[in-house]
């Protein structure tokens, strides 16, 4: 099939969750399908890694939508009443694009990464489209509201009905809306039961995340995460300041590693710290995952699937995360992972694995065994091989 493929950031390199998802959906559909990519890009820099998408895509074609024009289109727009981050989005230049390619070549199929992109097909109906919404990100936003500031709670307590709404009508308005997880479909389908909703996971390479050490002796512990995102700012401080002082309580030698691009001055504060180190971005994430006897996720709010907890399960460590992390995740609580919820009970997890060598390697090693006959970007794959099969049966 010829299938056209928007995104909203360039799926290169894929550094983090949204390009990580589109880069590896491209380069697996690729082998089986021609592709034809439009994109934004933020700044001419991006422009260079249109080229390594060009092994995977006949057509890759971008608009420069900076920083300051997208701030400026949503103050224009605001009035409309859609989410921010579709206004943010809001462009002429690509509406022509996306009109245009449409015009010269004929295609079978849509894939649209997240909804911030849906706008530029609403009114396309000879295609079949396929909205990538990953998460279900009202969700995530009326959890992240009790841990916001007054203005923030504020600002997105107007903006999740927002997203709510655009959420339904995409879900109700494409012919297919895929989910990282069964828990998000749940909580979209209820509010939109007529619709076309399929979970699509994610996959891990378990050929670069993989045990290359017994898992550690030390006292190290690791949180991984793109370190602008706030769940992940929020669990790294929460995790540094509420749970750190806990575990060193019992294990004064206890250390935490924060690792991830970007970090937010609130997470570089913390290593102020002696027994907190933030390394910013590292080229090789295997290998700091190995360095460390527990991985640590204590995500009070998100959405989906957490690559990272994936990453870590590939990579043999161990994980203490949240309940509602591994709503997303599916995995056996006590077999693949150990649960908390709370600073006290992750604290008490932590230790509890810090103390016992052979739980430790006998969790690491369920925790990639799950990620390998669970999580595979060949879903992606099949699920278009159907879509194949029905438009087939049409003709």
């Amino acid at each position: 099939m010829h299938i056209l493929c928007l995104t909203s950031r360039l799926p290169y390199p894929p550094n983090r969750g949204d390009r990580l998802r589109a880069f590896h959906f491209i380069e697996h559909l690729s082998r089986e399908h021609e592709l034809t990519l439009l994109s934004f890009v933020a700044n001419e820099t991006e422009q260079e890694y249109e080229e390594p998408l060009r092994q995977y895509c006949r057509q890759v074609r971008t608009v420069l939508m900076t920083p300051r024009r997208s701030a400026l289109t949503v103050a224009a727009n605001i009035w409309r009443g859609e989410p921010l981050q579709a206004l943010y989005y809001r462009s002429a230049a690509m509406r022509s694009l996306v009109t245009e390619t449409l015009a010269q070549e004929k295609f079978d199929v849509a894939y649209v990464h997240l909804f911030r992109m849906a706008p530029y097909l609403a009114q396309h109906h000879s295609l079949y489209r396929v909205v990538d919404l990953t998460d279900v990100i009202s969700q995530e936003v009326g959890r992240s509201l009790p841990y916001r500031g007054p203005i923030s709670r504020l600002l997105y307590g107007v903006e999740r009905p927002r997203i709510a709404r655009y959420e339904r009508w995409i879900a109700n308005t494409f012919e297919e809306t895929w989910l990282v997880s069964a828990s998000d479909r749940q909580a979209l389908a209820a509010a939109c039961p007529a619709a076309n909703i399929r979970v699509v996971t994610n996959g891990v390479d378990t050929a670069r995340f993989y045990p290359v050490t017994k898992v550690g002796r030390s006292h190290n512990l690791v949180f991984v995460g793109h370190l602008r995102v706030f769940h992940n700012i929020d669990a790294a401080v929460h995790l540094a300041r509420d749970v750190l002082p806990l575990v060193r309580q019992q294990i004064p030698d206890c250390t935490l590693q924060i690792v991830g691009a970007d970090p937010d001055p609130r997470v570089v504060r913390l290593a102020s710290d002696p027994a907190v180190t933030v390394t910013g971005f590292v080229p090789d994430l295997n290998e700091y995952l190995n360095r460390a006897a527990v991985f640590v996720a204590p995500l009070r709010f998100a959405a989906g699937v957490q690559n990272k907890v994936l990453e870590a399960m590939a990579a043999g460590r161990p994980v203490v995360t949240t309940s509602m992390v591994n709503a997303g995740l599916g995995a056996e609580p006590g077999r693949d992972l150990l649960i908390a919820d709370d600073a006290a009970t992750t604290a008490r997890q932590v230790v509890t694995l810090l103390r016992d060598e052979q739980l430790r390697a006998q969790i690491g090693q369920a925790a990639r065994w799950f990620v390998q006959r669970t999580y595979s970007w060949e879903h992606a794959v099949e699920r278009m091989r159907a879509i194949e099969r029905q438009l087939s049966h049409r003709d």
